[in-house]
């Protein structure tokens, strides 16, 4: 049995050294969470104070997952290990006697001898007995705090006391400081810790894109989300955050540190934007890289010690318009084939122009399924916004329908996407109108002047087209007043209108003659009175009926009507002017006859000396032969201009029923006839002549024999135009003539009527 003094030594040394693992592990314990607790601490606040940002949660997860380790092993290891493990007494006994040599093996022995179970020992009890003795006199010389090291303990307590006091001043000093750093290291909280400024960010600032160009420009604000907005490339977008004045100081300048995809760096400072209100400055940046955003980037925004991190924008291509169909449908009345469906399908193109009245239906395909689109037509600077759109079952096709098209009409759409993303310009697209013009029409008077009589044929002749094709074309006669305003007295109820529908070709020409003596016998004209007028003009009418119709008229004619001596005498003064034109021509071809004989048709000198003076001479004859040949050709133009003339007086005479056979041939057989054959025939080889003439000039001999054959057939001409003027002169014989009978007829008939008013006047003296 062992003494109880050795037992009771070894139990209270075995006390001690469980205690002693304990508090070594918990010192390692408290070491490592206070150390970790520090660390985490200073690099979880430490950037704040430079301006940087808190140690993100990752960050936190890992530093705390590491602690949880390094305890769960330290508590595996140190405490439950050791504590585990038994502390039997000889290992006890021989731990003493290493720190303790006076015992001399003594305790050792003692109790490893008095081991339980212990057989077979080759030792005497007393002898036993005597260590016993001896061991328990020496025991109260054994201290048993020289068996543990203590500087492992006093180390971790250097580690542990001072971080425990300091995070126990935290705690009593700053328990809002201790409670987030507590917090955010263990509890993963994402309360940031208080700076000197606090930023907040508003978001996004786009400029909102409109078909109208008459709306006031807006904006529209798109706020982040998960830190993240998506904005179209190209647009202009503004960055907006605001600093709080009231509870924290406000920076003097906040800067963008950006980096873009495709890894540029760059930073750029915000503005300050107006003055504080509502307790908030606001910061802007809307320059670079903001300004025609081109791609995605991130990036953080610092203000004295805040920071707004992790931020990004990304870039997205916005909704584009790949496609424009243009569907017409035209009026009913330049339809040529049935049908409900349109009559013109083309992509649209620029300089498409469509005609007026048109149903117009613009169908649009797009890159992207859509959310929206803005859409405004504007006709003569009159915006109106559509609001009704077909759509296709994927959203990616629209169309809108233009029911009434008549003027040109500008276009303008901004396609959204359903997130509100919209092309940063309207797609732009101008329909021209092809308005459909009232017929163009012209009217001809054959053979009729500004006079004529009661009786006289209007031979009548048009021209009428459209673009489109004219419908109906009229001529027309109204009676009307004369040169003095009166209307001439005729049958009451009698009508003043009458008009001819004559039949078109393909070309759009027509004509008709109207006989004022039939419309006069049938009843449908008024009987023209000597006097009165009578205006003639033509009427087309084209399909258009959108609007009324279109009607358009000719040039008026207004012929005064005459009796046949008055027109016989505008005819016969008529003659007289073409007489005298007739003997300027002549005067006019004997000068070219004089001019052909003066020609001169001498040798050119050959001396070399005398080249410019040759060169000269031939320039001037060549000349003076060109001026022969245009006089000659004016000469045939002017015969022609008289011919006809006289043909228009022929077919004025019969037109007005004033003709005679013995006129005709006079003015017809007599004079116009032989004109036409001096130009074709005799004036014709004097030109053809003269420019031989011409060509020979370089040749004196050859071109003398050319001018001596134009002179003789100069000659000719003049003789042939001479008689001509002799038949004239005679006709003026004869119309003095026939002037002088008139008069006299008049003169009788004036007589007459004197004699009628003087028999009345006696009548009524006899009742006197």
């Amino acid at each position: 049995m062992l003494d109880p003094k050795l037992q009771s030594l070894l139990q209270s040394l075995r006390q001690r050294v469980r205690r002693y693992v304990v508090w070594d592990s918990v010192l390692a314990i408290l070491a490592v969470a206070l150390v970790a607790f520090w660390v985490g601490l200073a690099v979880d606040y430490l950037p704040v104070l430079m301006g940087g940002t808190e140690m993100p949660r990752s960050a936190r997860g890992f530093l705390l997952l590491v602690v949880t380790v390094a305890i769960v092993f330290i508590v595996a290891k140190l405490l439950i290990g050791r504590l585990s493990k038994s502390l039997p007494d000889d290992s006890l006994a021989l731990l003493v006697e290493r720190h303790h040599p006076q015992l001399g093996g003594r305790l050792v022995t003692a109790v490893q001898l008095d081991r339980p179970g212990r057989q077979h020992d080759a030792h005497s009890k007393d002898l036993l007995r005597m260590v016993h003795d001896e061991a328990a006199q020496v025991i109260d010389q054994v201290d048993p705090n020289r068996v543990f090291r203590w500087q492992p303990l006093a180390r971790k307590a250097m580690v542990a006391g001072p971080l425990l006091l300091c995070c126990i001043g935290l705690a009593i000093f700053s328990p809002q400081s201790f409670a987030r750093a507590a917090s955010r290291l263990t509890l993963f909280s994402d309360d940031p810790w208080p700076r000197r400024a606090r930023l907040e960010m508003v978001g996004v600032e786009l400029p909102l894109v409109s078909a109208s160009e008459q709306a006031a420009e807006e904006s529209v604000s798109r706020e982040f989300v998960d830190n993240v907005v998506r904005l179209p490339v190209g647009s202009n977008p503004m960055l907006r955050i605001r600093a709080d004045a009231e509870n924290a100081e406000v920076p003097d300048v906040c800067t963008v540190y950006y980096q873009t995809d495709d890894g540029t760096r760059g930073q750029s400072n915000m503005r300050r934007v107006g003055r504080v209100r509502d307790g908030y400055q606001g910061f802007v940046l809307d320059g670079p890289p903001l300004t025609g955003l081109s791609e995605s980037m991130t990036f953080t925004v610092q203000g004295l010690d805040d920071r707004l991190a992790d931020y990004r924008i990304e870039a997205v291509a916005p909704p584009a318009i790949s496609k424009m169909q243009v569907n017409v449908r035209y009026p009913e009345y330049l339809r040529t084939v049935g049908g409900e469906g349109p009559d013109l399908q083309t992509e649209y193109q620029a300089g498409l122009r469509i005609s007026e009245g048109s149903e117009v239906t613009l169908q649009a395909s797009s890159s992207a399924p859509l959310g929206d689109v803005d859409i405004v037509y504007e006709i003569d600077g009159q915006e109106t916004r559509v609001n009704e759109l077909t759509w296709n079952d994927e959203q990616s096709q629209f169309a809108i329908t233009l029911p009434d098209f008549k003027r040109p009409t500008a276009v303008r759409m901004v396609p959204r996407d359903p997130t509100g993303i919209s092309s940063q310009a309207p797609y732009r697209y101008f329909l021209g109108a092809v308005l459909d013009q009232p017929p163009n029409v012209t009217l001809k008077l054959d053979g009729i002047t500004s006079a004529i009589t009661p009786s006289a044929r209007l031979p009548l002749s048009s021209t009428a087209t459209d673009d489109y094709g004219v419908q109906s074309l009229t001529f027309n006669v109204v009676s009307a007043a004369g040169d003095d305003g009166e209307v001439k007295p005729a049958e009451a109820n009698a009508p003043t209108e009458s008009s001819v529908s004559p039949e078109l070709d393909r070309a759009g020409n027509a004509s008709a003659v109207i006989d004022l003596r039939d419309l006069t016998a049938d009843g449908k004209l008024i009987a023209l009175q000597p006097g009165s007028a009578l205006n003639v003009f033509a009427e087309a009418t084209d399909g258009y009926d959108l609007d009324g119709t279109h009607t358009a008229a000719s040039e008026l004619f207004r012929l005064q009507v005459v009796t046949p001596e008055a027109l016989l005498a505008l005819l016969e003064r008529r003659e007289l002017g073409l007489r005298s034109r007739l003997e300027q021509t002549i005067t006019e071809m004997m000068g070219l006859r004089e001019t052909l004989t003066g020609f001169p048709n001498g040798e050119l000198s050959d001396d070399p000396d005398q080249e410019a003076e040759r060169l000269r001479e031939l320039q001037i004859r060549r000349l003076r032969v060109q001026q022969v040949q245009l006089q000659a050709q004016k000469t045939s133009e002017e015969l022609t201009g008289i011919a006809t003339s006289l043909e228009d007086i022929l077919a004025e005479m019969v037109n007005n029923r004033v003709d005679s056979a013995d006129r005709r041939e006079r003015l017809g057989e007599g004079v116009r006839d032989p004109l036409k054959q001096i130009v074709e025939k005799p004036l014709a080889k004097l030109i053809d002549q003269i420019a031989q003439v011409e060509r020979s000039v370089e040749t004196p001999k050859i071109a003398a024999e050319k001018t001596e054959q134009a002179v003789q057939t100069a000659d000719e001409v003049l003789l042939a135009l001479n008689a001509v003027l002799d038949k004239m002169l005679d006709l003026e014989s004869y119309n003095e003539i026939l002037d002088m009978v008139r008069g006299l007829i008049n003169d009788q008939e004036a007589l007459q009527e004197e004699t009628k008013e003087e028999r009345k006047k006696r009548v009524r003296d006899l009742f006197k």
